[in-house]
């Protein structure tokens, strides 16, 4: 590269040269959208698209698909058969989770397969692209990191952590959660949103099912196919109430059907039915029925009560109260900070036994899909069903490697390993 340059720079011609730097500045950066993974992904996306025999009559595109380098990209580029598939260990209505180890390195990681059938049927709710720039760029303790993604024609992957411990629905399941355990888990719960909100995102999904456990005990906040990027005032505006039923916020639950617009306090409020949850058994707003318990959402300052049974501190249900309320007076509001200050707030209560990097002894065993997949249908003309995807493809380990564009001097040095210990003084996570 070192050389081209120098003979660019003899021609004289700086408009031009000029022009290249910046096109290649744009190609090395792996944010951009004609990244190298992005042009690679734009050729798959052309060739899965024209692949079809009615298609194909076009001379012009059986010339194409007749080029040897088109299915050269698909052979090089990672694919699902990298990876030995292990146990399925989630599935929801996009795809499933599977616990794989990789052929060539041998590291064990979880798999997120999203149908791409379904993202484009449903793609009011597929915020899969939020979800793969989160997990790649949020660099926090807190989040569950991406290593790779990819895609072939039916499928979306996200190659991630894999969380041993598994999720907080399981651990409250298997025991009776007292209070030092809860406030741990608050805590880093609350650093974990902090991430994702420095982000510009909401997550509007926020809930035991999505906080998982890594070997030591720790927790990492995962699932973000929800999130949806704040606009510059910090708000976000939708006609959709997205969330789970238990968790779901008034204002969240308002926006259905007209225009909902609300910010990052809506997590805030997730936090404090998750804290009730913990300490009491059962979410506060539960009911036999989702109108009921919509109803005790909308009719919060009434319904919000503490069992006279179970013990539970002043300061436990301080916090609570001052999440379960409403948006424009709810702690968090203001930032992270005024959530530290308040007075509730020890190692990992619980670090899983485990037996091997592959144990799935923590998560429930997940029956067979008999259901018959959806994919795209055969086309008759070109469709363009594979174009949304492209610049889906990621590799952690190729933008560290590659990314040298990038002066030495510019690099900023990189900083200490943090100490993930007591979170009660919030040690980790000084932001001045």
């Amino acid at each position: 590269m070192a050389e081209k340059r120098i003979r660019l720079d003899n021609t004289g011609d700086d408009e031009r040269r000029r022009r290249l730097i910046d096109l290649e500045s744009q190609i090395r950066n792996p944010r951009s959208v004609i990244s190298v993974d992005s042009l690679l992904d734009s050729v798959q996306a052309l060739v899965a698209d024209c692949d079809h025999q009615a298609v194909k009559r076009n001379k012009n595109i059986e010339s194409f698909l007749n080029r040897d380098t088109v299915h050269f990209v698909e052979r090089q580029r990672m694919k699902a058969d990298d990876f030995f598939l292990v146990k399925v260990i989630g599935r929801g209505s996009f795809g499933e989770v599977q616990l794989v180890r990789n052929k060539h390195n041998k590291q064990v990681y979880a798999m997120k397969l999203l149908s791409k059938f379904e993202m484009i049927k449903r793609s009011d709710s597929a915020f899969f692209w939020e979800e793969r720039d989160i997990m790649a760029h949020a660099n926090s303790e807190w989040i569950v990191q991406l290593h790779f993604a990819f895609q072939d024609a039916k499928y979306l992957y996200m190659v991630m952590d894999y969380m041993p411990g598994g999720d907080l629905v399981n651990l409250m399941s298997n025991y009776d959660v007292p209070e030092k355990w809860a406030k741990f888990y608050c805590a880093e719960v609350v650093l974990a949103l902090h991430a994702i909100h420095s982000m510009g995102f909401v997550h509007r999904d926020v809930k035991p099912d999505n906080m998982l456990l890594d070997s030591q005990g720790h927790l990492k906040l995962a699932d973000f196919g929800t999130c949806m990027k704040m606009d510059q005032d910090g708000l976000v505006r939708s006609d959709t109430a997205v969330g789970t039923p238990d968790y779901i916020s008034p204002e969240v639950l308002k926006s259905q059907g007209g225009e909902g617009v609300y910010g990052r306090e809506c997590d805030w409020w997730s936090v404090g039915v998750f804290l009730y949850e913990m300490l009491v058994g059962d979410t506060p707003f539960y009911a036999d029925s989702l109108v009921g318990t919509y109803g005790k959402i909308m009719d919060h300052k009434n319904s919000l009560k503490f069992p006279d049974d179970i013990e539970i501190s002043n300061e436990a249900k301080s916090l609570i109260c001052n999440f379960l309320t409403d948006r424009l007076v709810r702690l968090g509001r203001n930032g992270i900070e005024e959530i530290k200050r308040h007075p509730f707030f020890s190692v990992p209560p619980v670090v899983p036994e485990l037996n091997g990097d592959d144990d799935t002894s923590n998560f429930d065993e997940v029956e067979n899909e008999d259901a018959p997949e959806e994919t795209f249908p055969v086309t008759k003309a070109f469709t363009g069903n594979h174009l949304p995807f492209v610049g889906f493809t990621y590799s952690k380990d190729f933008q560290l490697l590659g990314d040298f564009s990038v002066p030495e001097k510019h690099i900023q040095k990189k900083l200490p390993t943090m100490e993930r210990t007591i979170p009660i003084k919030w040690q980790f996570c000084q932001l001045s």
